[in-house]
């Protein structure tokens, strides 16, 4: 896999400075609420998930797939089967990015890869919608799905904006599109989904294969 793939998932996941808020129309802040009450309500979330990158340079698209388990409060998990493996895994204290055709497992303090007020932190109990993102825009889709323009309230070279697709009615989220400052595009689709699933702790540790090589980042 691409590690710059792999960053640009790990780094969508920061937040680092608010922005000036910005007005919405009670609609569009209605279906905000409802997507926020949907995850306070969910403990944990699991789905099966495919992962298109579109580079803008190239028009080149690279394409993944895997399972994704998250854990409130801030503990996930992303498995790559396809076309690699590849395995990232949040713990509460860091962030571990193994790639088993490398040989290499890359580990990233929680505080530095994850900020308190993530970009996706609603999703794992460590954000607020409503809180933590300026909502643009608001359209309702002919298939009872809303989608939602968001401005992170961040300064970051990785998410300039992001879109997410959910239910009408329930506020569960089936796409997520994100863009950086270069025009990239990332989407991620959810499906297969079970929310508040009892999950073995350890999914969310990590213990690095012997002979690997292992950096660290400060």
């Amino acid at each position: 896999m691409d590690r710059q793939m792999v960053f640009v998932l790990v780094l969508f996941w920061c937040a680092l400075t608010v922005s000036p808020a910005l007005a919405i129309s009670p609609k569009a802040q209605d279906f905000a609420a409802r997507i926020q009450a949907y995850y306070e309500g969910t403990q944990s979330f699991v789905a099966d998930f495919e992962q298109e990158v579109h580079w803008r340079r190239g028009k080149e698209v690279r394409l993944s797939k895997g399972k994704v388990y998250l854990q409130k409060p801030g503990l996930m998990r992303w498995e790559y089967n396809w076309p690699e493996e590849f395995l990232i895994v949040a713990d509460g204290r860091n962030v571990y990015i193994y790639s088993p055709q490398d040989k290499q497992v890359m580990v990233f303090p929680s505080g530095k890869a994850l900020s308190p007020r993530t970009t996706l932190g609603f999703m794992t109990g460590r954000g607020n919608l409503l809180r933590d993102f300026e909502i643009l825009s608001c359209e309702k889709l002919p298939d009872e799905k809303i989608k939602l323009l968001l401005l992170p309230k961040v300064e970051s070279p990785q998410v300039s904006k992001i879109v997410l697709l959910a239910d009408a009615q329930s506020g569960a989220i089936s796409e997520i599109w994100f863009w950086d400052h270069l025009g990239n595009l990332t989407k991620i689709r959810f499906s297969k989904i079970k929310r508040n699933l009892k999950l073995p702790p350890e999914l969310f540790r990590f213990v690095p294969p012997k002979g690997v090589e292992i950096v660290k980042e400060r």
